[in-house]
């Protein structure tokens, strides 16, 4: 009787320290998953900000301002009244030169105008300048491992300014002097990576070609019917609805004339 009693117990033991070595398994694993995931959100977060900052840097170099400033570059195209409204659109590709950063062939507009109900997209040259996780016969990736896309875009602000003459340059009256006004210009570089999300290709294409940085609707008298929600989203709305990893990067520029 006692013997048989012993072996009972000793099943018992052995079951309860299975299901320990169970818990505490599963719980050694779960802290694995976990913290895998923050270190791989680290990583990734790091890699966007990394290439947003890539395409700004490119933007800031000097030896291309002068080029950006012209009729064909990415500030003098847009730059003036008619165009305030609209975004200069481009997408930052791995297979282009240093010198070749910025082609007016390459960029599209996107813009909301009088009468429409949503904005629409303009190609400028004979390419989109949207990047596009659709097309794998381009590389329309920002490095050789296609994991980021970077798609700037520049926009002559409409917002006011928060103090009258914020921006004018000191000293010079621009109606007199024959001097070119003073604008502030907003870059945006926006990377994400489409590969890690559940988001088809259409749907990632749509908001990088459908959707503006800065929402501006048309300054018009008549009321435009049928504007939707959807599209007064901005592309970053548009991308976090999508819940696709990303990073949008704001720089602020003014175009001042200089005299020496």
């Amino acid at each position: 009787m006692n013997k048989n009693s012993q072996r009972g117990a000793t099943l018992i033991v052995v079951l309860i320290l299975l299901v320990m070595v169970t818990v505490i398994g599963t719980l050694a694993i779960r802290q694995s998953v976990m913290s895998l995931n923050i270190a791989t959100n680290a990583q990734v977060q790091q890699l966007l900000t990394q290439n947003s900052d890539s395409a700004l840097l490119r933007i800031e170099d000097q030896n291309n301002v002068v080029r950006n400033l012209a009729r064909d570059g990415m500030f003098g195209y847009i730059r003036g009244v008619a165009n305030k409204n609209k975004e200069l659109v481009f997408c930052y590709r791995a297979d282009q030169a240093k010198s070749n950063f910025f082609k007016i062939q390459r960029a599209s507009i996107v813009e909301w105008r009088p009468g429409d109900n949503a904005p629409r997209k303009i190609n400028i040259g004979t390419e989109e300048g949207f990047c596009k996780s659709s097309d794998t016969s381009a590389n329309f990736f920002t490095s050789g491992r296609k994991a980021v896309m970077t798609q700037v875009s520049v926009k002559f602000s409409s917002i006011p300014s928060e103090k009258p003459f914020q921006h004018s340059t000191r000293g010079t009256y621009s109606k007199s002097a024959k001097i070119e006004e003073t604008e502030k210009v907003n870059v945006y570089s926006v990377s994400l990576m489409p590969n890690l999300s559940s988001a088809s290709a259409s749907e990632i294409d749509n908001c990088l070609s459908l959707r503006m940085n800065e929402v501006s609707e048309p300054e018009t008298e008549t009321v435009v019917t049928g504007i939707t929600p959807a599209s007064r989203q901005s592309l970053t709305a548009c991308l976090t609805g999508l819940s696709i990893p990303f990073t949008t990067q704001v720089s602020e520029y003014t175009i001042v004339q200089a005299f020496s």
